[in-house]
């Protein structure tokens, strides 16, 4: 398509329209025209542009140019007295039409779009302006018709390239948002608290575990400089400037500030973000709280602390008595002296047992011998043994069954094991004269079947502020170290582990100088 040619026609048109429109306004006004007639009737023959002369009434044409005919395929003579409406298509009066016809306030022109038929057929996209005129002493329609199909063309291929791009970015913009739910999906899954901010460390995204780490929300966040929420040392933070003024990824141990105040220990990593020119844009970190792996480091370290200090004790004695033993054995206190190096033994045997006992329990691979247990029976024969016990230390064991108690599927060995160890932990601080209460009931709570075993003594009791740490490895209250009470502090952990392996957990009831009761609770349908 030649652009300039059809600037020139559309220039040369407008020409010819305006010597026209100066001629007709010149008749009407009855001046004298500024050019001859014989001007006008040359216009006519040889414009470029399709026009016609149409009676208002009838709307058939009067007289058409010669282009007119040459454009239309017909000769001159077929299109005189012709009916408008053979060669101009009908247009639809609705929204589309209204943008493309208007009316001139000035001269009076009316313009519009639409379409001229060729006598083959072919329509013409066309824009036409239309004025009544007076000629030759009657009213006529002068319209001048232009051939639009160049822009029509035009604008059905920017339509298609608008169609092109619009569909191209729907797709970029459909892949995009995929590509956003899919990472937002990822970040809001992982237990890191992940933040990105711009070149200047402002936030402008945080994930769920940000915000639950921090309770820090966005729109919060964004308020605060993200240095801020840490609390670096001096090496700390000389490393992570070196780093990132390199544009490297730096990684540290850094206390995070909660915005309540609550600092925990945790690992900050900060990855600096670059564009395609290796520019700067930002940063993107994430943060994890440690205070559990701490809180583990440090139990690990008290636990072999703990047990190297019970395994140090028995130990020492051995060695004691062995070499007392050797130097003295006439002197008759040999027997004496053998008798302590096996109490000791047993004690040391007893103290690795234990220690065994709980490495399996928190062993992942432990697996419960699970049977049908009576309950009831189980306590029964406890109860007889433990009352020859309690005999001897001046003791009374009282034993209860409520009422009638559902076979348990249990590792019978582990829950005698457990309730054992709760046994001897209440006979060891009941006083002489005390009673120990063992009862066993099946209670239906929260819509479920338990089992329920409770071992109480009328001893001390526990002081309020040892009662959160009476399940911990190795711990013996104030009321174990005075008395001198034999023991490893292991008991108690092992009945609540094997306890809590059956999907259960114990409770404690205390009060100073009345007494201490442990309840186990087993859920009947274990899964």
């Amino acid at each position: 398509m030649n652009f300039s040619a059809n600037s020139r026609s559309i220039e040369s048109l407008n020409q010819e329209i305006d010597s026209l429109r100066r001629r007709i306004a010149e008749l009407e006004a009855g001046k004298q025209p500024a050019v001859p007639a014989a001007y006008a009737d040359f216009l006519f023959e040889n414009s470029g542009e399709t026009i016609l002369l149409i009676d208002p009434y009838t709307m058939n044409i009067l007289d058409a140019n010669p282009n007119a005919a040459r454009r239309l395929g017909y000769q001159r003579s077929e299109l005189c007295q012709m009916p408008l409406d053979k060669i101009e298509m009908p247009r639809p009066l609705d929204a589309t039409d209204a943008e493309t016809a208007w009316q001139s306030s000035v001269s009076g022109t009316f313009f519009y779009e639409g379409q001229y038929r060729h006598k083959n057929g072919l329509l013409i996209p066309v824009e036409v302006s239309s004025r009544m005129v007076f000629w030759e002493g009657r009213d006529v329609l002068l319209n001048f018709a232009r051939d639009i199909r160049w822009r029509k063309e035009a604008e059905v291929a920017l339509r298609q390239v608008n169609e092109s791009l619009e569909q191209q970015m729907q797709r970029q913009t459909a892949e995009l948002m995929a590509e956003k739910d899919k990472l937002e999906a990822v970040l809001g899954t992982i237990v890191e608290g992940v933040a990105m901010m711009n070149a200047e460390k402002q936030i402008v995204y945080v994930n769920p575990a940000f915000v639950l780490l921090t309770n820090y929300t966005l729109a919060e966040a964004q308020l605060v400089t993200f240095d801020k929420l840490f609390e670096y040392g001096a090496e700390e933070q000389q490393a992570q400037a070196a780093a990132l003024a390199k544009d490297k990824i730096w990684s540290g141990e850094v206390k995070c500030v909660r915005q309540d105040g609550y600092v925990y220990p945790s690992i900050l990593t900060v990855v600096p973000m670059l564009n395609g020119d290796g520019r700067l844009i930002g940063y993107v970190s994430s943060h994890q709280d440690i205070s559990r792996f701490k809180a583990l480091d440090k139990a690990q370290v008290g636990f072999i602390t703990n047990v190297s200090h019970q395994l140090r004790t028995p130990l020492t004695n051995i060695k004691l008595y062995t070499q007392l033993l050797e130097s003295n054995f006439n002197n008759g206190k040999g027997g004496h002296y053998l008798e302590v190096l096996i109490g000791e033994a047993r004690r040391l045997e007893h103290l690795v047992q234990d220690i065994l006992e709980l490495a399996s329990l928190d062993s992942s691979e432990t697996v419960l011998d699970l049977r049908p247990i009576q309950m009831t029976q189980l306590i029964l024969q406890l109860s007889d043994v433990y009352q020859a016990h309690a005999a001897q230390n001046q003791q009374k064991l009282c034993c209860t069954v409520h009422n009638t108690i559902p076979a348990f599927m249990g590792d019978v060995l582990r829950l005698r094991q457990a309730l054992v160890e709760l046994l001897d932990n209440a006979l060891t601080y009941t006083p002489a004269g005390g009673t120990i209460s063992l009862e066993i009931a099946a209670p239906i709570e929260e819509n479920r079947q338990w089992i329920t075993i409770m071992v109480q003594d009328d001893g001390p009791g526990i002081p309020p502020e040892e009662q959160s740490r009476i399940f911990e490895r190795f711990f013996r209250g104030s009321l174990v170290e005075q008395g001198d009470i034999a023991g490893t502090g292991l008991g108690l952990c092992i009945a609540q582990q094997i306890v809590q392996a059956h999907h259960g957990y114990v409770t404690l009831q205390t009060e100073s100088g009345v007494g201490t009761s442990f309840t186990v609770r087993l859920p009947v349908d274990i899964p």
